[in-house]
């Protein structure tokens, strides 16, 4: 085998355990998928990137929902679910990271396309893996709704014919007495409750329901009498069913279908649905859900704040509010600050001084300044000196580079700050003999770049 046909590495994950290549499997309206690689297990996975642009950064909302699948798929745990094995936030690119399985062979939509000659007991097989997974998803507390069902996210293995339920890229979690709100979705999949704001799970029963007649009719346009998606959406708002269904000649499959596709209130659970007529044949011994892997998601987001791969609120903060770090010398001693701002003119800082030659961290100091009541030398005064044990000079020092700091986090031009003060003498008035054995040496080097930014 010639060098030239290895695939090429072009990325590693923070670990050096997964490696991405720069094929593509996939590109969707927000994230690229590509394929890559498991070094310890030496199976190939799908890598995806997706890319907070600016007009994402604007929405908090759009980030939470990208911060939730994360969450959600690495918290799911079922043999019909995609499985998340890891993921990250790159700060310097401002790129989530997420590593999945990675089905090598098709997805449903394809399968369908490309085998016109589908059995009733392949149709069935697949319906039953699919209702498995979705019973796994509307059992767990709270209920997590996938809300983007469709062929083309549900994906089988050719050779197994194991089914596995991906992208949940528009999941939510229901929260306990409460219903969702939000249009979205594929709107031929989408159940007509969806566009009046208040809809549970069951929607995702109605998607499966369309993914069926699309497995019966192998049809890849089910509403083909429709010509616009206008018209398309117009019909499912008012609950008129595709034109396809009445195509569909067998008893057991008609009737399965429109239970399936029923108004809410008589539409079926994944659970009720295994035990259709139409399964009957196939599903002995299997109606029984694996209830033992229901989880509580609130709990799991919960365990994983402090998991060094888990996605956090504080994390989303940071990834559309990045942290401006500024450093300075004085003798052997280097004195840092950073900080970013968190909302209402309050800026989230951290003092620290450290032996540069060491590397060992003497003093840290973490505390929020206000914008608007706080000013850098009295605080720095009245709160740093003495925690950090700071030099009249070192004052000088510190209360220069927070000046520095506010007016980059606010983008603003700092003239000249270094002018003396009275810190000297609050300094001597308030420092006990042993601090001033320990003073550092008032030789204040020339400021480092002037501010970094940390992606």
């Amino acid at each position: 085998m010639s060098s030239s046909s290895y695939l090429r590495i072009v990325e590693r994950d923070p670990t050096g355990r997964y490696v991405r290549y720069t094929e593509k499997l996939g590109v969707g309206s927000w994230k690229i998928v590509y394929k890559g690689f498991d070094q310890v297990n030496g199976i190939e996975i799908a890598w995806s990137r997706i890319v907070i642009t600016r007009r994402m950064s604007k929405c908090l909302k759009d980030i939470d929902n990208l911060c939730e699948e994360v969450c959600l798929l690495k918290c799911l745990e079922h043999e019909n679910i995609v499985k998340c094995y890891h993921s990250w936030i790159d700060y310097r690119t401002k790129t989530i990271h997420m590593i999945t399985e990675l089905f090598t062979s098709t997805n449903l939509g394809h399968l369908i396309d490309k085998h016109k000659i589908v059995g009733n007991t392949a149709i069935k097989n697949w319906c039953i893996q699919i209702l498995k997974g979705l019973s796994y998803l509307h059992s767990c507390n709270p209920p997590v709704i996938h809300r983007d069902l469709k062929s083309l996210n549900i994906f089988i293995n050719g050779n197994s014919g194991v089914v596995k339920i991906g992208d949940l890229g528009l999941a939510v979690l229901l929260k306990p007495g409460s219903g969702v709100s939000g249009s979205v979705g594929t709107p031929e999949y989408m159940a007509p409750e969806i566009f009046r704001g208040n809809y549970n799970e069951l929607v995702d029963i109605h998607s499966f329901g369309i993914c069926v007649l699309e497995m019966v009719t192998r049809e890849p346009n089910l509403y083909a009498e429709c010509r616009r998606m206008e018209e398309i959406v117009e019909k499912v708002k008012a609950g008129i069913k595709p034109i396809s269904l009445s195509r569909v000649t067998h008893p057991l499959i008609k009737n399965f279908i429109e239970r399936c596709l029923a108004p809410a209130y008589m539409r079926p659970s994944a659970n009720d649905l295994l035990n259709d007529p139409f399964l009957a044949p196939t599903t002995a011994g299997t109606s029984t859900i694996r209830t033992n892997l229901t989880l509580s998601l609130t709990q799991i987001h919960i365990q994983s704040e402090g998991s060094p791969f888990s996605i956090t609120r504080n994390q989303v903060d940071r990834l559309l509010n990045p942290d401006l770090v500024m450093e300075t010398y004085c003798d052997n001693k280097k004195l840092k600050l950073q900080g970013r701002i968190k909302d209402n003119g309050i800026i989230k800082m951290a003092f620290s001084i450290t032996n540069d030659e060491q590397l060992k961290q003497v003093r840290n100091f973490e505390f929020e300044f206000s914008v608007e009541t706080d000013k850098p030398y009295e605080y720095v005064v009245e709160n740093i000196a003495i925690p950090l044990m700071l030099s009249t000079q070192g004052v000088k020092v510190a209360t220069e580079i927070m000046i520095q700091l506010i007016a980059e986090l606010q983008g603003e031009t700092v003239t000249n700050t270094s002018k003396s003060s009275p810190s000297d003498e609050f300094f001597d008035a308030h420092q006990s003999p042993s601090h001033q054995n320990n003073k550092m040496p008032s030789c204040f080097a020339k400021m480092m770049a002037s501010a970094r930014r940390k992606f």
